[in-house]
């Protein structure tokens, strides 16, 4: 009957069709248990323990696993001798009862709660007069605790009080490490390149090295720098925009140079020292032999009119240090902040006094 054929036709398709679909699933399934073996054994950091269980309360052993028999033959481990039907269950009639997920205290639980009921019963209840006057004691110390400004400061910290005294002794209280940013080890590379091309020597390091913070995400990075393929990209584009500036063809008088001096902040306490890291000192045949201190800068440049006057009262200090060494005049010494990525020359046409400096201070300590 053509009906009856056709029917059975269509029928044995469907069964293929079907039994398709289901290899594929299999195949798909397996694929994807592999994945998920993959990601569990290559999540281990140095130790992995492989186990696995022909028993687990069924009637049947179960066959090892396709992928421990692999990982065992490739390591070329024994085989995992098969069971049958044959063998004897050996947690036959053997049962247990777990809770998850599990009490992390374990046997210690009954001991932590009763010790934690004991101190919250403890902290309600009045203290006893011996830890009531050692309570009083603490809260004292804690309000009389204050941090002073170190007997020796560096120039370039002076703007951090004078713009947040607070905060600056904040930081001093609670320092935080910093780690050596890519840009500081550039403008690292960039000063060592520029003291050698002068041909004299720096002052070298000093005790108060490590007072040097990383400024305006620059510093003075005491490390020795290592050059990255990126960082001499960089260094030679500064080393170019520095051959064509104003310094480029003129020979520097000092490079590197420390200079210390004191300065009296506060009346009522002895001087401060004030540490200054001159950068160059040049002497101007062009204008009259004047003398010029340059701070060399490879980090971003001031964006505001308050930035910059913050950023120039370092100079003013470097300027006021280099008068009392040599005996210079005030009005003969220029200062300028050469920030060299943007070829921007920052100049003080009248830079701050002593005194100017001195009641900055004293404003913000008093504010």
């Amino acid at each position: 009957v053509p009906d009856a054929k056709a029917a059975k036709a269509e029928e044995r398709v469907l069964k293929e069709a079907f039994e398709t679909f289901a290899q594929q699933n299999r195949e798909y399934q397996l694929d994807e248990e592999r994945r998920l073996a993959y990601v569990a054994v290559t999540r281990a950091r140095g130790e992995l323990l492989l186990t696995g269980s022909h028993w687990s309360g069924q009637k049947k052993p179960r066959a090892v696993s396709t992928y421990l028999a692999e990982i065992l033959d490739e390591l070329g481990r024994d085989a995992i001798e098969e069971r049958t039907s044959d063998d004897a269950d050996p947690y036959d009639g053997v049962s247990a009862t777990l809770e998850w997920p599990l009490d992390a205290l374990g046997e210690r639980a009954a001991r932590v709660h009763d010790a934690a009921r004991a101190v919250r019963e403890a902290a309600a209840a009045a203290p006893s007069p011996e830890v009531a006057r050692l309570l009083a004691e603490r809260e004292e110390r804690d309000r009389g605790l204050r941090i002073e400004v170190p007997a020796r400061v560096p120039a370039s910290k002076f703007k951090d009080y004078v713009v947040g005294f607070d905060e600056a002794l904040d930081e001093l209280a609670r320092p935080m490490p910093e780690r050596p940013y890519r840009q500081t080890r550039l403008g690292t590379l960039f000063h060592r390149w520029v003291e050698e091309r002068s041909g004299l020597v720096g002052a070298g390091s000093t005790p108060d090295e490590a007072l040097w913070e990383i400024d305006d995400a620059e510093g003075e990075w005491s490390g020795q720098a290592a050059a990255s393929a990126e960082d001499e990209r960089d260094l030679a584009r500064l080393r170019e925009i520095f051959e064509r500036s104003e310094w480029g063809p003129l020979q520097p008088i000092e490079v590197e140079t420390e200079v210390d001096f004191a300065l009296r902040l506060d009346p009522d306490a002895p001087p401060h020292i004030m540490i200054c890291k001159l950068d160059a000192v040049y002497r101007r045949a062009d204008r009259g032999g004047r003398i010029e201190i340059v701070d060399w800068k490879t980090g971003k440049a001031p964006r505001t009119d308050a930035e910059r006057e913050d950023r120039l009262l370092q100079l003013a200090l470097y300027r006021l240090a280099y008068h009392r060494r040599h005996g210079v005049p005030l009005d003969e010494i220029d200062v300028a902040l050469f920030y060299v990525p943007d070829d921007l020359v920052l100049r003080d046409a009248e830079p701050i006094g002593e005194r100017e400096l001195v009641e900055r201070w004293r404003r913000a300590r008093g504010a």
